[in-house]
Parts: structure tokens; C-alpha cells; sequence
């Protein structure tokens, strides 16, 4: 893996936007109805399934923001091969304890 790759990372835009889609999408689940229906009929609903519903405007911000998050995971794992940065947990991924603000 090369660093040159991680020049596009973004830490601030990463977190703006996984605040933006936290929020986002708690609200989708509280007020759509179809979104509430369709929880309703099955335990299950698939993040695919919520961007469905993002607007033209939402789905260029997923897309950004998806492309950060690979930027995101390269560095931690960069970081991590390299003895710094965030701990790896099985099962939960590269964590901070002490970063609570992200997904």
C-alpha cells in the first residue's frame, strides 16, 4: 500500500459527513412511513435500502462520503501495520477508545 494513495483523506469532511448521515438517517427511520412499514414487515433493513430513499443530493454525499471511509480504513491500516495509530478489535475494526463520534 502506498501513502500516496491516502492524500485525498479528509479527516474534518469525514467526520462532517458521518455526523450528516447519522442524523440523517435516524430521522428517516423516526418519520417515513414506508421506511417504519417496511421495518415492520421484516426486522431487517439493509443500509442499501435507506440510501434508496437519499435524495440526488444525499447520494452524491454517500458516495463522497464512502470514498472517504476506504481512504479512511487504508490509513488505519497503514497506521496499524506501522505500529500507531488505532487498535484493531475482531469484530469491531480499527477503534479508539476514546472517539465515540463516528460509527
Amino acid at each position: 500500500m502506498d501513502m500516496m494513495n491516502l492524500d485525498n483523506w479528509d479527516e474534518e469532511r469525514y467526520k462532517e459527513l458521518n455526523t450528516y448521515f447519522r442524523i440523517r438517517i435516524e430521522q428517516m427511520l423516526r418519520t417515513d412511513t414506508l421506511l417504519q412499514e417496511q421495518m415492520q414487515q421484516s426486522d431487517k433493513l439493509h443500509l442499501h435500502d435507506l440510501v434508496a430513499y437519499f435524495s440526488d443530493d444525499d447520494k452524491e454525499r454517500w458516495e463522497e462520503f464512502m470514498a472517504l471511509d476506504q481512504l479512511k480504513m487504508q490509513k488505519d491500516m497503514w497506521d496499524h501495520l506501522h505500529g500507531k495509530g488505532t487498535r484493531f478489535k475482531p469484530g469491531q475494526g480499527f477503534v479508539n477508545p476514546d472517539d465515540d463520534t463516528t460509527w
